[in-house]
């Protein structure tokens, strides 16, 4: 706490016509008391004190002394005279900062260069105040966002991430955990042909016709990244046709990123095949610099030092494959340039053994497997890759879950054109009509689930409520119901995106699934409409 009388060294800078004030008095007990009751009546202020507040009320103030009565007076008519005099405002504001001529003035020399050359406080004379925290380079901004040497093949996403992983405790098949064992495909995005259009606004004709923009995947993605969906599926040869305007699908995945820096994406890009490449005219491929050249031009379209999932197509005529594709994959994960190794719609047998030519070349274990997997296409589970990708310790990733449409019931023998009459029929009426038995139980097992999420909503609100929860989705569609069959099954679904109502559609899967007996009516009924059974 301040002693009373402090001042008093200020004034004796003062001219010497000023009068000198008397040393304090001792200090006593009662004195602390004494000081704050000062002090707020130098002030003219009445304050609430720190301590013994309670007993400054009840207990009565003791008199003020003569000295203290002259000084308190003296110091009102200084202030006074202060406040009125602007050369004294110019004294006192020099009392402030230290002079050159004070020899006891102790001077920040950081304080005395900001100063130095100034002539007054003009805002365009301020000087230029520096922060101590470095600004981002673009490379630290690419690591904080983009993984770079940060570990992006963790799929933990950065440190501000703030969604719910529902699939946290799930037994990963290794090290690349995929938050909420799901994620979004962009083969849609940049292709015209899917109903994308470079440009800023559409007419309502084309929002009728199902066309999207660039600002539409962006607000997607936003979308998918809050909910905690990071895997982002793409490739070098979607979107293809937009590349020249920077608008294929790396392209457009990119620009979201640069957009929306709070959340780190899982990228998972893949390779065309040398023939593909050749037909779509970008370049002849072969030996280990065709592959790391592909891989290089992916990192690059995506603004990326290093891809999390890099995957090659099986069906592809490479010279030198399978040993020269490992080897040219063993050397990007030596070099940093990709942090996981994925293939592409492989079989049991040849997966076993591109993985073991991967572990034996470079000590790495093959990630995931992709392929197509669905309730109209179940080839991989009866099959057993699925089963195989378990034992392998391989993530099974399945590509179009939807079935286009068929396996989740938007296209059916009463609804052949998906309740828009504008739009085309896109399967033959035989074709909807043997899946009939497996669209029925598909809207029997959605308004089951509808009715046990309702009961488990009301059962959890008190509780929802106390740790401020989310509610989990009740309102159930088919098409959520035919991706949950595929979490079910152990796979990671990847469905398109084109809009933010497809985003919705997928985030509204999170935090409930499928139970035993719910995914065995669906099976029984796949199996029926396989055959063409109709019930």
């Amino acid at each position: 706490m301040q002693q009373p009388y402090q001042f008093q060294n200020q004034y004796q800078q003062q001219p010497p016509q000023q009068p000198q004030f008397p040393p304090p008095p001792p200090p006593t007990q009662q004195q602390p008391q004494q000081q704050q009751q000062q002090q707020r009546t130098r002030h003219g202020v009445i304050t609430m004190m720190s301590s013994n507040s309670a007993t400054d009320d009840e207990e009565e103030e003791e008199p003020l002394s003569d000295e203290l009565s002259k000084l308190i007076g003296k110091r009102s008519s200084i202030s006074s005279a202060r406040k009125s005099s602007p050369a004294t405002v110019a004294s006192s504001a020099s009392s402030r900062i230290p002079s050159d001529n004070d020899e006891n003035a102790i001077i920040d020399p950081s304080f005395e260069a900001l100063y130095e050359g100034k002539t007054g406080m003009d805002m365009f004379e301020m000087p230029e105040f520096k922060t101590k925290r470095p600004l981002k380079t673009p490379k630290e901004m690419e690591d904080k966002t983009r993984g770079g040497d940060g570990g992006s093949g963790s799929g933990s996403g950065s440190s501000s991430d703030a969604y719910i992983d529902y699939m946290a405790e799930y037994d990963d098949e290794n090290d690349l955990h995929i938050p909420n064992r799901m994620g979004a495909s962009t083969v849609a995005w940049g292709d015209v042909d899917q109903g994308f259009k470079a440009g800023k606004k559409l007419k309502k004709k084309e929002i009728r016709a199902g066309k999207y923009l660039a600002g539409d995947l962006q607000v997607a993605y936003d979308k998918l990244m809050e909910a905690g969906i990071l895997l982002m599926d793409t490739s070098e040869s979607y979107g293809l046709k937009s590349r020249t305007k920077s608008l294929s699908a790396e392209q457009i995945l990119s620009q979201c990123m640069d957009t929306n820096t709070d959340t780190q994406p899982i990228i998972a890009s893949a390779m065309s095949s040398p023939l593909q490449s050749l037909k779509q005219g970008t370049g002849v491929r072969f030996g280990q610099g065709g592959i790391l050249k592909a891989i290089e031009g992916s990192a690059e379209r995506l603004g990326s030092s290093a891809i999390d999932l890099y995957q090659v197509p099986t069906r592809m005529f490479y010279p030198g494959a399978p040993g020269l594709v490992v080897d040219a994959l063993s050397s990007a994960m030596d070099s940093g340039s990709i942090n996981n190794v994925g293939i592409s719609t492989m079989s049991k047998s040849s997966m076993r053994r591109f993985n073991k030519k991967l572990s034996k070349r470079g000590g790495y274990q093959l990630t995931s497997n992709s392929f197509e997997f669905n309730l109209v296409n179940r080839k991989a589970w009866k099959s057993g890759l699925i089963a195989a990708c378990k034992q392998e310790g391989i993530i099974p990733i399945a590509r179009n879950p939807l079935g286009d449409g068929l396996a989740s019931g938007v296209w059916t023998a009463t609804n052949p054109t998906g309740g828009e009459v504008s739009k085309e029929q896109p399967f033959d009426f035989k074709t909807l009509e043997k899946y009939t038995t497996l669209h029925d139980v598909l809207a029997n097992v959605q308004k089951t689930v509808k009715e046990r999420l309702d009961k488990q909503n009301r059962e959890l609100t008190d509780r929802r409520n106390r740790f401020n929860a989310p509610e989990i989705n009740t309102d159930i569609s088919t098409s959520q119901i035919a991706i949950n069959y595929v979490v079910a099954k152990g796979c990671v679904p990847v469905p398109t995106i084109k809009n933010p109502k497809d985003a919705d559609e997928i985030i509204g899967c999170l935090g409930w699934g499928l139970t035993d007996s719910e995914v065995k009516l669906l099976d029984n009924a796949a199996d029926m409409s396989d055959k063409g059974q109709i019930v």
